[in-house]
């Protein structure tokens, strides 16, 4: 018995726990998480761990810029530090690449929020859509610098069969408040 508990109480050290979307739940990645407190994205990562939205389930964060060459610039520090801090209480996984992603679990689907600098979008698309692993896109806005830019990613998403979705945060400007 005493060795059973020694292997239990070793494994439990050495384990770590990997964020699973539920049973109505799809996986979501996150494209794009930007400084925590400032980044839309991480905005995005906060509302999902704290359940505001219970079909999906936040298991991936691809950060090209803070796990790259921003990691020892403005945020990158204070990025590294949540990035550790909901690794080990959430699971969640951190990328610098969408080419590093795992395939999605069994029966799951996986949507991508991309949430990245504007110029970026329309790569990231392409590789989310590359991938080949995720069935939905939500593109938060603005989605690309011009308009043919965003006619050839509605065009290219539409070809692979891939879903996309916009978002408008409805706060960001006066004539909107306005209006409502």
């Amino acid at each position: 018995f005493g060795y059973v508990l020694y292997y239990f109480l070793i494994l439990q050290k050495t384990s770590t726990m990997v964020a699973a979307a539920g049973e109505n739940q799809c996986e979501v990645v996150l494209v794009g998480c930007g400084a925590p407190k400032r980044g839309m994205g991480w905005y995005h990562a906060v509302q999902m761990i704290k359940g505001k939205c219970p079909s999906a389930k936040l298991c991936f964060v691809v950060e090209p810029w803070f796990l790259g060459a921003g990691s020892t610039g403005p945020g990158g520090p204070e990025f590294v530090e949540w990035q550790k801090e909901v690794e080990a209480s959430e699971g969640i996984q951190f990328f610098k690449s969408l080419a590093d992603l795992p395939p999605p679990a069994d029966g799951k689907k996986r949507l991508a929020l991309i949430s990245g600098r504007t110029a970026d979008n329309p790569r990231l698309l392409t590789e989310c859509i590359g991938a080949g692993n995720c069935s939905t896109i939500y593109l938060e806005k603005p989605g690309a610098p011009t308009v043919a830019e965003l006619e050839a990613m509605r065009d290219e998403a539409s070809a692979a069969g891939v879903s996309v979705l916009m978002g408008y945060n409805k706060n960001v400007c006066k004539y909107v408040s306005k209006a409502r």
